[in-house]
């Protein structure tokens, strides 16, 4: 790293420019839906002991409406920014998917928030376990995002935190 040097050829891509975007609005939703929930943790476990937090905090209602609205606007984009990854793949290495570390993680963090989308809508679940739900795939998707190249490398691993 002691000098800057060009982008591999097939970082050089048109496709660069919206997929990544695509996947690092998809990541910011899935973490402030995960603090919402945290915070709608928090302000239920507080309202009993009437907690100056609790109070102060927005309703369960509005964070509820929060954290399952950006995991939703997340999913959106994460499945629309692997789409134009595999594309991507497809034209820089003649295949749509080759189980790189970091392709299978993302498939597990998309498989964990459709359950989480499926749960919401179709089984009806809400409040608590929802909350616990989002919260914790915060393990899953920071994983996905770091500790995959961190602990696991592969095509996606372009350079050492």
């Amino acid at each position: 790293l002691d000098r800057i040097q060009p982008l591999i050829p097939a970082l050089q891509s048109f496709w660069m420019k919206i997929h990544v975007p695509s996947m690092f609005v998809a990541y910011a939703n899935f973490y402030i839906s995960a603090m919402a929930a945290l915070a709608w943790l928090l302000k239920d476990r507080g309202q009993a002991k009437g907690s100056v937090l609790a109070r102060r905090l927005p309703s369960l209602e509005l964070l509820e409406r929060t954290f399952t609205g950006t995991i939703s606007f997340g999913f959106l984009f994460f499945t629309v920014g692997t789409i134009l990854g595999a594309v991507w793949a497809a034209r820089a290495w003649g295949g749509f998917w080759s189980w790189d570390p970091k392709e299978t993680w993302a498939l597990i963090v998309w498989l964990n928030y459709a359950g989480f989308l499926h749960a919401r809508s179709q089984k009806n679940w809400h409040g608590r376990p929802m909350a616990w739900w989002a919260f914790t795939s915060l393990i899953v998707v920071t994983f996905c995002f770091i500790g995959v190249d961190l602990f696991l490398g592969g095509l996606h691993s372009y350079g050492k935190l």
